[in-house]
């Protein structure tokens, strides 16, 4: 452990190969080899060893044969977004479609109370907006009974807010009132079995963020 700041060398050896792939140093398709970081960071090969290991998990970095360690493009980029987006759309409107068919009872409760804690937020955050536009894609997913669904949708936004590019954050911040006031409009019209209204409001939520980026 570092007796200056109290960080196990594993986690230092992590945080600082972290800050040199974010700041450029470290380059996507650059081999790291372990004995040469080691010197870098003045550090034993072990704890780098661990870092590499956390790393390739968090996605920064990824092991190829005959190569070794490799800086990972993990950036969430306009392009990567928008396929997203098009799974997000996908996703929910086959969980409207099982709602209609299998004639299960949505409430809208649960997402009007969502939208007026966040409306009490003075200064909301991107983070918070993405977190936020999270809950309510869960909420409206989880009537699938499809873990599949959740499982994708939050590693997209584990993955968003770990490497999404600022274009990216500003699609969320600036869009992020319209979004609230159709994921409730869509909960109405889920919940009063107008099913073909609440699929013209995903397709608009979709479509808002989708010329947003693109502007």
């Amino acid at each position: 452990m570092d007796k200056i700041t109290g960080e196990t060398l594993e986690s230092k050896a992590h945080r600082m190969i972290k800050e040199k792939i974010q700041c450029g140093e470290y380059q996507v398709g650059q081999r790291l080899i372990e004995a040469e970081v080691s010197r870098t960071l003045e550090l034993s090969r072990t704890p780098v060893r661990k870092a590499f290991a956390m790393l390739t998990v968090d996605g920064y970095l990824e092991f190829e044969d005959y190569k070794g360690v490799i800086v990972k493009n993990c950036a969430i980029t306009k392009e990567r977004y928008i396929e997203m987006l098009d799974i997000m759309e996908l996703f929910l409107l086959a969980t409207i479609d099982k709602i209609e068919a299998k004639s299960v009872t949505f409430s809208n409760r649960r997402v009007l109370n969502k939208a007026a804690d966040f409306n009490k937020l003075e200064a909301p955050t991107d983070r918070q907006c993405m977190e936020y536009q999270r809950w309510f894609l869960n909420e409206i997913l989880s009537y699938a009974k499809n873990e599949y669904y959740l499982e994708v949708i939050n590693k997209f936004y584990d993955d968003l807010l770990e490497f999404g590019e600022a274009d990216v954050f500003q699609s969320a911040m600036k869009l992020f009132d319209r979004t609230l006031a159709n994921y409730t409009t869509c909960g109405k019209m889920i919940e009063a079995r107008d099913f073909n209204g609440a699929r013209t409001i995903v397709k608009q939520i979709i479509n808002d963020r989708i010329l947003f980026i693109f502007r």
